[in-house]
């Protein structure tokens, strides 16, 4: 129902129908559950659509830290919730890319499962680390007083950890003709 209303343009019923969901979900199956985990994805985007981003946010770092424990892990959802968080309400929507900060451990979560389950060798991966490090550069400017420079000096590093992992990973995928990714190449060089 919820994402047939979300289509519709329908954002508030779907709002609705995704957040009984998650509290179904929650309460029946618990919040380590895939299902669990995609009734809070798809309320993320019904609350994008519906224009109420600090809630959506919070589902949507409900919904990564979901996919990033998972033992099931995969990238692309990875990818595509890291894209709702900068291109439909930091770049879009106008929220404080800050909130970006929020994402922090969550990333390193998934970091580490995707590298303890052998997932971080390829093309896929090193499109996800290129993401993930935009993220974290993008809340690590130095600004603010000391603990504030300290934690952004930080996530530039784990961003310079991404970006090198991710550079050598994209151009192996592009050399062995498995797919084009020199414009990720292009995007880590700038």
């Amino acid at each position: 129902g919820g994402s047939c209303y979300d289509l519709m343009g329908r954002a508030d019923e779907a709002v609705l129908q995704f957040r009984e969901a998650r509290t179904l979900f929650g309460r029946s199956i618990g919040a380590e559950s895939p299902l669990y985990g995609s009734a809070c994805e798809r309320l993320t985007l019904a609350l994008i659509h519906a224009g109420e981003y600090d809630e959506a946010f919070d589902r949507l770092e409900e919904a990564f830290l979901n996919c990033a424990e998972k033992d099931a892990i995969h990238p692309t959802p990875l990818y595509e919730l890291l894209g709702y968080a900068v291109e439909d309400m930091v770049e879009k929507a106008g929220v404080d890319e800050e909130v970006l900060g929020r994402l922090e451990a969550p990333i390193e979560i998934a970091v580490k499962n995707m590298i303890h389950r052998g997932l971080d060798q390829d093309g896929n991966a090193g499109v996800l680390f290129e993401r993930m490090a935009q993220v974290l550069l993008r809340c690590g400017m130095a600004q603010g007083d000391d603990e504030q420079q300290k934690v952004a000096a930080r996530r530039r590093e784990f961003a310079r950890y991404l970006l090198n992992r991710a550079t050598t990973l994209v151009d192996e995928t592009t050399k062995s003709g498995e797919a084009d990714l020199t414009h990720i190449s292009y995007m880590i060089s700038m």
